[in-house]
C-alpha cells in the first residue's frame, strides 16, 4: 500500500493581548472500504490582533494506484486562506478531497471540504462539510 504523509502548514502574526478568539474548522474524507481513499481539513483562528490557518490532507492507494497531496496559504495582516487537496486513484476507483478555509482579521471564518469517491460503474459518493463564523 502506498501512503503519502499528510501535510501541515499553519501561519498566524503573534498577539499581544488577551481577547476572544474565533475559530473554525471543516474536514472531510472518502469511504475507507476500497483500495483508494483520500481526506482533507483546515481550520482558521481569528482575534483583533492576528489571522491564522492551518490544514493538510492524506491519501492512499494500493494495487498499483497513485496518490498525491498538496497545501498551501497565503496571508496579510488581515487575511489568512488555505486549500489542501489530496488525489488517490488505481485502474477501477478514483477518490479526492478538497478543503478551503479563509480567516479574516474580524472574526470571519469560513471553512469547506469536500469528498469524492468512484468505482468504475457505480454512482459518486459525495461528503460535504462547511463551517461559517460571523464577523465580531
Amino acid at each position: 500500500m502506498r501512503y503519502v504523509a499528510p501535510l501541515l502548514m499553519a501561519l498566524a502574526f503573534p498577539s499581544s493581548a488577551l481577547v476572544a478568539q474565533t475559530t473554525g474548522e471543516s474536514a472531510t474524507s472518502t469511504p475507507t472500504t476500497g483500495d483508494v481513499s483520500a481526506g482533507t481539513y483546515g481550520s482558521g483562528t481569528s482575534d483583533v490582533d492576528s489571522v491564522g490557518v492551518s490544514g493538510g490532507g492524506n491519501a492512499t492507494a494500493s494495487n498499483g494506484g497513485t496518490a498525491q497531496t498538496d497545501s498551501s496559504a497565503r496571508f496579510n495582516k488581515n487575511n489568512a486562506m488555505q486549500r489542501s487537496t489530496a488525489s488517490a486513484k488505481d485502474d477501477d476507483e478514483r477518490a479526492r478531497s478538497r478543503t478551503m478555509t479563509h480567516a479574516r482579521k474580524d472574526g470571519a471564518i469560513r471553512s469547506k471540504s469536500m469528498s469524492i469517491y468512484k468505482e468504475r460503474g457505480e454512482k459518486p459518493v459525495i461528503t460535504r462539510d462547511s463551517t461559517t463564523t460571523s464577523s465580531n
